[in-house]
């Protein structure tokens, strides 16, 4: 059985409870997301997990090579997380949507200088299947240039990127989506033309974003 000054030392450390919200919020994450959406690198988050782990807060999940946590009883920490809120003076954490659908964070958020989460996958799955790059074997392998990369800029509206020395194009392993996004030079290059041209937004989080109605057409 977990004594309740476990629970309650659990929750009391800054990260920890926002590692709880999150959950709250989006049902479960893998701890690459998580370490990601809350700005502290990974080895930090093991060890505020092992502790939530040790309180009975969190579970992992294994999903072949990676591990996504959850919350065990969602009710039980929603009641603790909404206790803590109000008496805080603030608003009570929602629960996680039963739809299953992505949250604004997971849907379109910047990582580093490029574009990432569901829309950033999107916008590198068109690319490819527009030949206007190749992947390589691995998921961050270098990306070749197709024949299509001036045309696919065309259609984009953005000017081909000075390189210097970077990598003109890279996958980056998505921390939400499990797949890669658009990196390096050319990915740069198209976040800050369609931040520019109004085609993203920022959203309601640090880093998160979100798009506008004509951005569809770029990505479908």
């Amino acid at each position: 059985m977990v004594d309740l000054a476990d629970v309650l030392g659990a929750i009391g450390e800054p990260i920890r409870f926002e590692v709880l919200q999150v959950l709250m919020s989006e049902g479960e994450a893998a701890q690459a997301a998580l370490a990601e959406r809350l700005g502290v690198t990974p080895s930090r988050l093991g060890n505020h997990l092992a502790t939530l782990r040790a309180a009975g807060l969190v579970e992992p999940i294994r999903t072949g090579r990676s591990t996504r946590y959850r919350l065990p009883d969602p009710d039980a920490v929603h009641a603790l997380l909404s206790a803590v809120n109000v008496l805080a003076g603030y608003d009570p954490p929602k629960r996680a949507s039963l739809d299953g659908g992505p949250s604004a964070f997971a849907q379109a958020r910047t990582c580093y200088d490029h574009l990432a989460g569901e829309a950033g996958v999107r916008l590198l799955d068109r690319l490819v299947a527009d030949g206007a790059l190749i992947p390589g074997p691995e998921a961050e392998s270098v990306l070749t240039v197709g024949d299509n990369l001036d045309a696919a800029l065309t259609r984009l509206d953005v000017p081909y990127p000075q390189v210097r020395r970077r990598k003109l194009a890279v996958g980056c392993l998505d921390a939400t989506a499990g797949r890669p996004h658009l990196g390096g030079a050319l990915g740069s290059e198209i976040l800050r033309s369609l931040l520019r041209r109004g085609l993203l937004l920022p959203g309601p989080s640090p880093r998160s974003l979100i798009e506008h109605p004509d951005l569809e057409p770029l990505l479908a």
